[in-house]
C-alpha cells in the first residue's frame, strides 16, 4: 500500500547566555560535574527564580527571526514529571501561553540547506516557540564505585532553552533534516544559540506518523527522543517509516509511544507506551509573574537584529553579481558573510574575492571555525592585491593562506621573508623557457605535432626552473612564441 509520511519536529535550543535562566550560576560546557550550580538550581529551601533578561531577548530574537507572532504577555508554568536530575521535581516551562506563536521557514525543496539553488522552497509552519529550563544530566557509569553506579551532574540544571515546534509539514527524513540545517543556521546567523549538536545544545525529538496517499486524517503517532546529529534524524525517520508499514502492511495497528533508535542496529525500540497523551499537570507558577514585554522592546529587538541569510543570498547575487551556487555557500555562516563584504571593501573585485574565499581559505581552515582564524578580511584582500600586481603568483599566494589563517600578519612581509616575489625580470624567464625547450626535444616535436596538452607539461617545467616565481601568462605567451616558432 502506498502511504504519506507525515513529520513534525520538536527542537530543543540552549540560549547563548552567560548565566542560567532563573539563577546567576555560569552557563559553561565540560566543567566539573556540579561547578556550575547555585541554591536556586539545588531547589534550596527559601529560594526564588529571577528570569533571565537576556535569555528573553534571544527568545524574541529566534521568534522574529523565523517570522512568529510575540506574545506581550506570556506565562511560565509548572511542569510536574519526575526528572532524576531536576532537584525541584518539576521544570519551569511554558504551556497554554507561549512566548510565540505561528512563524515558519523556507527550506531549500528538493536539495540540500547548504546547496540549494534558493528558487524552489517549500515553507514549514512552527506551531509555537516557548521558553523553559534543562534539567541536568544522569551519567551511569562505575569507576567512582567500582560497580554499576548513577550519578548526577546539575551543571546543566536550569540552562535556558527554547522549544520550537514544527507543524506536522515534514514529508521525508530528507526534508526533516534539511529543515533541521536551516533551523540552526538561522540560530546561528542572529547569534541565538551555537546550535551544537555535540555539545547537546541542540537536540531534536521526532514525531512520525503514516497515512494512505491522499487520506486527509493523520495516522497514529510515535515520537522518536534525543537525536543528536542530522545523520541520526534521517536513519531513526527511517527506520520508524519502514517499521510502521510494515505493521499497517501486516493488518495491524501503530501504537502511540515513545522510541529510542540505535544507531548501530539503525532499529527503532519501544521506550514506552503512550496510550494518551501525557498529563504533565501544568499550572502557572506561583513565584513568577507572567512575562510582559513592550511592543517597543520588540520592535527595538527586531531593528536591531542582523541581514539574515536569505536576504543577504539574494542581496549578494543582485549586488556582487555572484552565481546562486557562490551566494549560496559565502552566506552559510554570518562570520563567512561578513569577512567576504569586508575583503571585498578592501580588494574591489567580489568574482575574484569569492573564489578565494570559497577555494583557499576554507580549504585552510579545515574544521576550524572562521572566528578562530588569525587571519583578517583585510590582510586576506592584501594577498590578493599582491597577485593582481604580479607580485606575487597565484600558486605562491596559495601557499601563504594556511599560513595567514593560522597567524595572521602582512602578506607582502610573509612574501619577502620567505623569497617568494614573482620574478619580473622577462630575461630570466626567456632564459628559463629556453632551457627547456632544449632540454625537451622530443616533448617539442610532439607538441608540433598537435599534442597541445604537452604545452603543460613544459610550463610545468619551466615553473620549476624559476621555483614558482615566474608569471605563469608570461610563460605560457613566451612558449607559445617560441613553439610556434
Amino acid at each position: 500500500m502506498a502511504y504519506e509520511v507525515v513529520i513534525g519536529l520538536e527542537v530543543h535550543c540552549q540560549l547563548r547566555t552567560d548565566s542560567k535562566l532563573f539563577s546567576p550560576a555560569p552557563v559553561s560546557f565540560g566543567r566539573e560535574p556540579n561547578h556550575s550550580v547555585h541554591p536556586i538550581c539545588l531547589a534550596l529551601p527559601g529560594v526564588l527564580p529571577v528570569l533571565n533578561r537576556r535569555a528573553v531577548e534571544l527568545a524574541v530574537c529566534a521568534a522574529l527571526a523565523t517570522h512568529c507572532k510575540v506574545h506581550t504577555s506570556s506565562v511560565f508554568a509548572r511542569k510536574n514529571y519526575f526528572y532524576p536530575d531536576l532537584p525541584k521535581g518539576y521544570q519551569i516551562s511554558q504551556y497554554e501561553e507561549p512566548l510565540a506563536t505561528g512563524g515558519y521557514i523556507d527550506i531549500p525543496a528538493g536539495g540540500d540547506a547548504d546547496e540549494g539553488d534558493g528558487k524552489a522552497t517549500k515553507r514549514i509552519g512552527l506551531t509555537r516557540i516557548h521558553m523553559e529550563e534543562d534539567a541536568g544530566k544522569s551519567i551511569h557509569d562505575s569507576e567512582v564505585t567500582g560497580r554499576f553506579a548513577t550519578h548526577v551532574d546539575l551543571n546543566r540544571a536550569g540552562v535556558p532553552l527554547l522549544e520550537i515546534v514544527s507543524e506536522p509539514d515534514l514529508r521525508s527524513p530528507a526534508e526533516a533534516a534539511v529543515y533541521l540545517r536551516t533551523l540552526r543556521s538561522i540560530l546561528r546567523y542572529i547569534d541565538v544559540s551555537d546550535a551544537d549538536m555535540e555539545k547537546g545544545n541542540f537536540r531534536c525529538d521526532a514525531n512520525v506518523s503514516l497515512r494512505e496517499a491522499g487520506a486527509r486524517e493523520f495516522g497514529i503517532r510515535t515520537e522518536l527522543k534525543n537525536l543528536n546529529s542530522f545523520r541520526n534524524v534521517e536513519l531513526a525517520l527511517g527506520s520508524e517509516i519502514l517499521r510502521q508499514a510494515e505493521i499497517l502492511d501486516d493488518g495491524g495497528s501503530v501504537v502511540q509511544a515513545t522510541m529510542a533508535f540505535d544507531p548501530v542496529s539503525r532499529r527503532t525500540r519501544v521506550l514506552r507506551l503512550k496510550e494518551n497523551a501525557d498529563d504533565y499537570r501544568y499550572f502557572p507558577d506561583p513565584d513568577l509573574i507572567p512575562l510582559v514585554i513592550s511592543d517597543a522592546d520588540v520592535d527595538r529587538i527586531r531593528d536591531e537584529l542582523p541581514e539574515l541569510a536569505q536576504a543577504r543570498y539574494q542581496r549578494f547575487q543582485d549586488q556582487y553579481g555572484l552565481s546562486e551556487y557562490d551566494a549560496r555557500q559565502l552566506t552559510i555562516s554570518r562570520e563567512l558573510a561578513e569577512f567576504f563584504e569586508t575583503a571585498v571593501a578592501a580588494h574591489g573585485v567580489a568574482k575574484t574575492v569569492a573564489n578565494w574565499v570559497l577555494r583557499d581559505l576554507r580549504e585552510a581552515l579545515g574544521e576550524r571555525e572562521l572566528e578562530d582564524a588569525a587571519v583578517t578580511p583585510e590582510q586576506f584582500a592584501a594577498l590578493l592585491r599582491l597577485v593582481d600586481d604580479g607580485k606575487l603568483t597565484p600558486k605562491s599566494a596559495r601557499g601563504l593562506v594556511p599560513e595567514l589563517v593560522e597567524s595572521g600578519g602582512d602578506p607582502e612581509a610573509w612574501m619577502r621573508e620567505r623569497g617568494l616575489e614573482a620574478l619580473s625580470d622577462t630575461g630570466v624567464i626567456e632564459r628559463a623557457v629556453d632551457e627547456v625547450i632544449a632540454a625537451h626535444p622530443d616533448d617539442v616535436d610532439r607538441f608540433r605535432s598537435g599534442e597541445q596538452k604537452v604545452q603543460n607539461f613544459l610550463m610545468g617545467q619551466v615553473m620549476k626552473k624559476t621555483k614558482g616565481k615566474a608569471d605563469p601568462a608570461a610563460v605560457r605567451e613566451l612558449l607559445t612564441q617560441k613553439l610556434g616558432a
